[in-house]
């Protein structure tokens, strides 16, 4: 039996935000003196991995929960709330919260689905006032963040299959749900949903989406939130 309630998925990384998540808070942490150099230039080559589609995602992921988890969580915490506030909420789309916000009021759930790490991803969660979410997790041992990332990872196929289990779970077939994304490392879950959007577009995925028939969607305008949300749904203690 299905649930007369679709799902509204979103990317978070240039879809709901203006960049992404993770080179803002790298370079907050670097102006701030709490990452140095190697930071940047890691930074850099992911950033040309990503737009060439050759991002070694395992090889992101590790590095960045364990630089993370090099501080009390208490103090990650902190510092994850600085960069939000400075960096990546001045950055979130206006079109993408007001799109959020129609799906709601349509009655559709809405879901962020991103490769971003689960603390971030809740902070904009809320912010936007989205639902749910679907993240990077790794469990906190002894106060700090583990690399110990859960399965499947929020990325690609993996993306795909965390969306299809969520709907399940919900009562929900797939064909009945949206998923908006610029990427075509989204396409495993573009392809799997039956409303498909593509949102500032990488050119593969523009070319693709054009063939296809999705609808296209540019979003430019900030949505200029005047107070940073305060995260609540989380798998850990803070």
């Amino acid at each position: 039996m299905t649930s007369s309630q679709p799902i509204a998925f979103f990317d978070l990384d240039h879809t709901l935000l203006d960049g992404a998540n993770g080179n803002l808070v790298v370079m907050y942490m670097v102006k701030k003196r709490l990452l140095g150099m190697e930071a940047i230039w890691k930074a850099v080559k992911f950033t040309a991995l990503y737009r060439l589609n050759r991002l070694p995602r395992e090889e992101v992921y590790r590095w960045t929960f364990q630089e993370c988890g090099k501080y009390p969580i208490h103090e990650l915490v902190r510092m994850l709330d600085e960069a939000y506030e400075a960096c990546v909420m001045p950055r979130l789309y206006r079109e993408g919260a007001d799109c959020i916000a129609s799906h709601r009021e349509r009655g559709h759930r809405t879901v962020i689905a991103t490769a971003a790490g689960e603390y971030m991803c809740e902070k904009v969660r809320v912010q936007l006032g989205a639902d749910d979410k679907i993240a990077a997790k790794a469990p906190v041992r002894n106060g700090y963040l583990t690399d110990e990332l859960e399965r499947p990872l929020p990325y690609g196929e993996g993306k795909a299959e965390l969306a299809r289990a969520y709907a399940s779970a919900h009562g929900v077939d797939l064909d009945a749900c949206y998923f908006y994304s610029d990427s075509v490392a989204d396409l495993p879950l573009l392809r799997a949903v039956g409303h498909p959007v593509a949102v500032n577009p990488q050119r593969g995925l523009r070319r693709i989406a054009s063939a296809e028939g999705w609808t296209m969607l540019n979003w430019r305008e900030h949505a200029c939130f005047a107070e940073p949300s305060i995260a609540v749904e989380l798998s850990f203690e803070v």
